[in-house]
């Protein structure tokens, strides 16, 4: 569902140049854009349907015999969706949402998966965290970061998105310090990370990421956890002078992004457009403490793509790897605990493109060093 927008999309191309997957219906609320892309993909096992998730019945019949719901639309609709794979007994996943209490039983109850948060981040990152611990021992502070170099609203979704990450009020805002969760403010826990080429180095910034709160459940060692990200160095300062002024406060970020798509909706430009990833986690061991760095990048020459494949193919290995797999455990799993690293990695390795890297360093190897040291110092 929503699977012709700008991150969807690139799910279905992943998914359909996928053998094993058998038949794949991409549901969009812009009919004509589905059917276009459908047919751009030269396959015989994926077909297009105009939908608007807010039809239930119409919804519903689009599930019959499916394996797997992929929720590619704006995370504002997820209370819509989330309810048709519950009443559909469909498994489920998303890039990013909060199910609440009432979710979660209700998933439980349908006896289905449901995993959110399935991308580049959440998601991947995800997954390498748990990487690093079968690998290295117990976790003691992860830190994810990453950076998106795009306008402000190529798409609806996508403007809720930064608005939604750096608005004034947002409870969901939190890292983990010695253990306990803290409410971080927008803007604050300014980091500079050093991104693969050619992004370097990048301030970054806490957004209310589930990873800080799903990782301390699946590793309770660990006591330091946060994730930051950012938008291109003007974009943050525009949306900086906006919460300044109070124009993403509760009362006024529906008219704020409304005026925000009246001016720039659907703006693009030439720059290079890019989604990087870095994850950097400390971890004990029998021969001594170790910081490993993991880079994620993708190709500079997807353009303006960049950042929607990145985000999409990793969202198809999980949604691969979800229809293959099945029921692990009922109700909301979070990808840490519902995929095995070492299958994920190897699936995104077919799919092609997407750079993962790591180096482990002594902790000794201080940051400013290590920032060095990726820099080829």
């Amino acid at each position: 569902m929503g699977g012709a927008g700008e991150v969807g999309a690139e799910v279905t191309r992943a998914l359909a140049a996928t053998a094993e997957v058998d038949d794949l219906i991409v549901a969009d609320v812009d009919a004509d854009r589905a059917h276009m892309l459908v047919s751009s993909l030269g396959s015989g096992h994926a077909a297009a349907v105009g939908l608007d998730v807010r039809d239930r019945d119409a919804s519903l019949a689009v599930l019959v015999g499916a394996d797997v719901l992929m929720n590619c639309t704006s995370f504002v609709l997820f209370d819509d969706v989330i309810k048709l794979a519950v009443e559909a007994l469909v498994n489920y996943a998303d890039l990013i949402s909060e199910p609440c209490a009432q979710h979660k039983r209700s998933a439980y109850e349908a006896g289905i998966t449901a995993i959110s948060g399935l991308g580049a981040t959440p998601g991947l990152s995800n997954v390498l965290v748990r990487h690093a611990a079968e690998e290295l021992g117990e976790l003691e502070e992860v830190d994810i970061s990453w950076t998106s170099f795009r306008t402000i609203a190529p798409t609806p979704g996508l403007l809720d998105t930064i608005a939604w990450e750096l608005s004034e009020s947002c409870d969901t805002r939190v890292y983990l310090q010695n253990g306990r969760l803290e409410q971080a403010a927008a803007f604050e826990g300014s980091r500079l990370v050093r991104f693969a080429d050619p992004v370097g180095l990048q301030q970054v910034y806490f957004v209310p990421h589930p990873e800080v709160r799903t990782l301390p459940q699946m590793f309770p060692s660990l006591r330091t956890c946060a994730v930051r990200g950012s938008w291109r160095p003007e974009l943050m300062e525009h949306m900086r002078i906006l919460g300044h002024y109070g124009l993403l406060s509760p009362a006024a970020i529906e008219s704020t992004k409304q005026r925000i798509w009246e001016r720039h909706g659907g703006v693009r430009d030439a720059q290079p457009w890019t989604l990087y990833v870095n994850v950097e986690i400390t971890t004990t061991r029998a021969a001594g403490p170790i910081r490993r760095v993991y880079d994620v990048s993708h190709p500079i020459e997807w353009g303006q793509a960049g950042p929607g494949r990145m985000t999409g193919v990793a969202a198809a290995v999980g949604t691969l790897l979800l229809a293959r797999n099945g029921v692990t455990n009922a109700g909301f799993v979070d990808p840490e605990r519902y995929y095995d690293p070492n299958a994920f990695l190897e699936e995104l390795e077919h799919c092609g493109s997407i750079s993962v890297t790591w180096t482990d360093y002594p902790t000794s190897v201080g940051r400013l060093e290590r920032l060095d040291r990726a820099r080829g110092h």
